[in-house]
């Protein structure tokens, strides 16, 4: 009897643990699907043929690369994972795709990928790209935008600043100490200190804050910005038919509102989103449509870990990612940097 009492007892414990088992795999299985469709229908009749895709952007652009924005907790635009998105978005027959965009600019490695990413999409498909923003489009948001074969805005939005910036050099004139307190980081000059390098090659040690600038390295870097630059202003020109003379002399690279945008070229009308949708349903005749748009939530959790996070470690975010501006070739709207 008590063989069989154990055996039974083991036999429940034993079969509980599989089901156990069973329904992890389940749900597991169940939560990877979902996670692999990152586009849901948000408006319209479920039955149409007529669709419009929408994509939300939110943030700075930048590359992912190592993970410097802690695991997607914040807010930014990775290239690659635009791309994943219009890899999903290519499964269907979508007539319009809407870029709703709200960002400060990015590096010029990340906005340029991006750039591509999107011109390939448009290339291979018969799809109208509308950029749309309720909040920025400027600097490397503005240059991706170039893709688009019309840019709305609404009322008060920011626009423009294009421009491209160079990595800053700051230099110390024989600096004494260097400290860092709760007020930041604080710098003495008086009588100077001793700084030894070890490098091969002119200009290797460029942005060392202890020494001066070379002439020739100063013309260096400013080729190179020029040079994007002139990349910048010649896409601008071809996308919005805005001559290059107009935009280096007269437009710039200040940063316009919605009114003063539409007077200079740079966006094709002022509208909100519902507006837009109207216009979109006018213009392709639509009986009906639906639109798809992707899933963009943060968790109660990830809202959490965010504000632990700043909280514990304020040097962690955004310092970090602004010093990654601040240190490459960007373009990004100046105000941003300041706010670094």
């Amino acid at each position: 009897m008590l063989f069989f009492s154990v055996f039974f007892r083991t036999l429940g414990f034993l079969s509980a643990l599989l089901i156990f088992f069973i329904i992890i795999s389940v749900l597991l299985h169940f939560s990877n699907n979902t996670e692999k469709k990152q586009f849901i229908i948000t408006d319209g009749i479920q039955s149409s043929k007529n669709i419009i895709a929408k994509i939300n952007l939110n943030g700075p652009i930048f590359n992912n690369n190592i993970n410097i924005l802690g695991n997607n907790l914040y807010n930014y635009i990775d290239p690659k994972l635009v791309k994943s998105y219009l890899e999903e978005l290519k499964q269907l027959e979508i007539s319009v795709l809407i870029i709703n965009i709200n960002s400060p600019g990015g590096t010029v490695s990340a906005t340029a990928e991006l750039e591509e990413i999107i011109s390939e999409f448009k290339k291979n498909r018969n799809t109208k790209v509308y950029f749309f923003t309720k909040e920025i489009l400027a600097s490397g948001g503005y240059w991706v935008a170039t893709t688009a074969d019309k840019i709305f805005a609404t009322y008060g939005s920011i626009i423009g600043s294009i421009g491209v910036s160079g990595p800053s050099w700051f230099y110390y004139n024989t600096p004494s100490s260097l400290s860092s307190g709760v007020f930041g980081q604080t710098i003495e000059t008086k009588g100077g200190i001793e700084v030894f390098n070890q490098n091969a090659g002119e200009g290797k040690d460029l942005f060392n804050p202890f020494r001066r600038p070379s002439s020739y390295e100063i013309k260096h870097l400013q080729s190179i910005v020029d040079g994007i630059y002139i990349d910048f202003i010649t896409k601008v020109s071809k996308s919005r038919k805005i001559e290059i003379s107009n935009l280096k002399n007269n437009i710039g690279a200040v940063i316009y509102s919605s009114n003063q945008a539409k007077n200079n070229f740079l966006i094709d009308d002022i509208l909100n989103y519902e507006s837009l949708i109207k216009l979109i349903i006018k213009e392709n005749q639509f009986e009906d449509y639906k639109i798809y748009e992707n899933k963009v939530s943060n968790s109660i959790l990830s809202n959490l870990l965010v504000k632990y996070k700043n909280q514990s470690n304020e040097n962690y975010f955004p310092k970090n990612i602004c010093r990654n501006f601040q240190n490459n070739i960007s373009v990004i709207i100046p105000v941003y940097l300041k706010d670094c």
